[in-house]
């Protein structure tokens, strides 16, 4: 059985029930919705006027930064709503036979806390001849993902997602050197941040040693 509302002037528009039809009862919302809504079911014969959700992921990325001076590389004003964030390194090294370390920090550029503990993490790596070794730790002061060689440089990418709440794990490929001392990093790790990260940054594991060579960029992603 059809249901036909006839316009004021000519047509109609005509609802029908399928042919065995259930007893049901649909509800429609009070007022018109606003423009773009849908009408949405609760499962009950309950409908609403509901807004479309944006899933859209927005990528940025920053211009590259030069590693050619300084004990750390510091990324700030990363939004909140970051999901992603990836580093890419193009020849980085460092001037003294010390590995670096990725750290989350938390607050504003111009007070910022660095998370310099706890970090849990491993590193695996493969040297030219196919020697492989791998380490980790429930202790590190950051994500560990190189080995202590100086002047190598180190080309490659460091992911670190958005678990849930401040919790996010990283994962990278690195590759770098040459001859014997050519290898390839894999690595894995977790840290719960206490807080928003608004700001991340590589540093070497003595605090001391200096870039001495490449460039590195930030790319994030936000939802």
């Amino acid at each position: 059985m059809a249901l036909r509302l006839n316009g004021a002037t000519a047509g109609y528009v005509e609802l029908n029930a399928p042919d065995s039809a259930a007893s049901n009862t649909l509800t429609l919302p009070n007022g018109n919705g606003t423009s773009g809504q849908y009408l949405q079911t609760n499962g009950s014969g309950g409908l609403s006027w509901q807004t479309v959700t944006d899933t859209t992921t927005n990528l940025t990325r920053a211009t590259s930064v030069a590693t050619t001076s300084g004990t750390s590389i510091a990324f700030h004003n990363i939004p909140a709503s970051a999901r992603r964030i990836s580093l890419l390194f193009d020849q980085v090294s460092l001037d003294a036979a010390t590995e670096m370390r990725i750290q989350l920090g938390t607050g504003t550029q111009a007070s910022p806390t660095w998370i310099t503990t706890n970090y849990i993490g491993a590193r695996g790596y493969s040297f030219y001849n196919n020697t492989a070794s791998s380490d980790g730790s429930e202790t590190e002061i950051g994500f560990r993902f190189n080995y202590s060689t100086a002047a190598i440089g180190y080309n490659g990418i460091v992911t670190l997602e958005n678990l849930t709440g401040n919790t996010w794990v990283e994962s990278g490929v690195i590759a770098g050197g040459s001859g014997s001392n050519f290898s390839i990093f894999s690595s894995g790790g977790v840290k719960d941040a206490g807080a928003t990260v608004t700001q991340v940054r590589v540093t070497s594991l003595s605090g001391t040693a200096n870039f001495d060579n490449g460039q590195m960029t930030i790319m994030y992603e936000v939802a």
